[in-house]
């Protein structure tokens, strides 16, 4: 796994894919947090549909505040396993889940990831 730094962001994997190029695919679960990469990119990314992480709120809620007119949505992490997010303009993307290891949203952004697994998580009372 990389090594997290503050400010900084890294592209967003539901599952790493591991096979070289022209393989069958392969994917490894759990290693959600990818390679670094710039600001820019991550706008790029973003808008485009895929998701990134930063390790503090304060840089995801950036970032997702320049992206789309209106204020994001935090959304809590939906399991003790995952993280907490924001939804850029309070859009909630419809995601290709036919994609391996990184879908990218058929429409709408894409989410911006921050903290730590599990981080303000709250199970759902019975029904």
């Amino acid at each position: 796994m990389a090594q997290i730094i503050s400010g900084m962001f890294y592209e967003f994997h539901t599952r790493r894919v591991i096979s070289r190029p022209g393989q069958p695919v392969l994917t490894i679960e759990g290693v959600e947090i990818g390679p670094q990469i710039s600001r820019e990119d991550a706008v790029r990314q973003v808008r485009g549909g895929k998701d990134v992480y930063t390790f503090n709120k304060e840089d995801a809620y950036k970032l997702a505040s320049q992206l789309f007119a209106g204020s994001p949505v935090e959304d809590a992490p939906h399991g003790e396993f995952y993280y907490p997010h924001y939804h850029p303009g309070g859009v909630h993307p419809d995601l290709d889940h036919d994609r391996p290891g990184r879908p990218r949203a058929i429409a709408g952004p894409g989410h911006v990831f921050f903290g730590e697994r599990g981080d303000n998580f709250q199970p759902r009372a019975a029904r």
